[in-house]
Parts: structure tokens; sequence; C-alpha cells
């Protein structure tokens, strides 16, 4: 059975940023993620992972 809440490693699509396109969940905090996406994008706060609602991303790739 698949588990519902993605975790940290899995592999995710951002529905709230579409045009940063692929990336993995680098960590979690509650219903809060912290996702760095492969094209290197960085943040306003010089950060290289965005902080998104889990609900907001759809899982591409579960990590083991």
């Amino acid at each position: 059975m698949r588990r519902k809440a993605p975790k940290t490693g899995d592999v995710v699509r951002s529905e709230a940023l579409p045009a940063c396109g692929v990336g993995y969940i680098v960590a979690c905090e509650g219903i809060h993620i912290w996702v760095r996406f492969l094209g290197g994008m960085v943040t306003h706060s010089g950060n290289d992972a965005f902080y998104l609602r889990r609900d907001s991303v759809e899982v591409l790739s579960y990590a083991n």
C-alpha cells in the first residue's frame, strides 16, 4: 500500500510552481515541506530550497 503523505527523498512536481519543474524533498515540517528543484533555482532568501505545503505537490517517485 502506498503512503499518502510525501516524505524526505521523494521526487515531486509542484502544482503551485509549475515553472519550477521536478525536485526532491529535503525536509518535512508538519504539513509543510522543503523542496529542492533540479533546475538549480535560488529563492529570494538565497536558499536553494522552496517551502511548500505538502498538498501542493504531486509525488512522482517514492523514496525507500
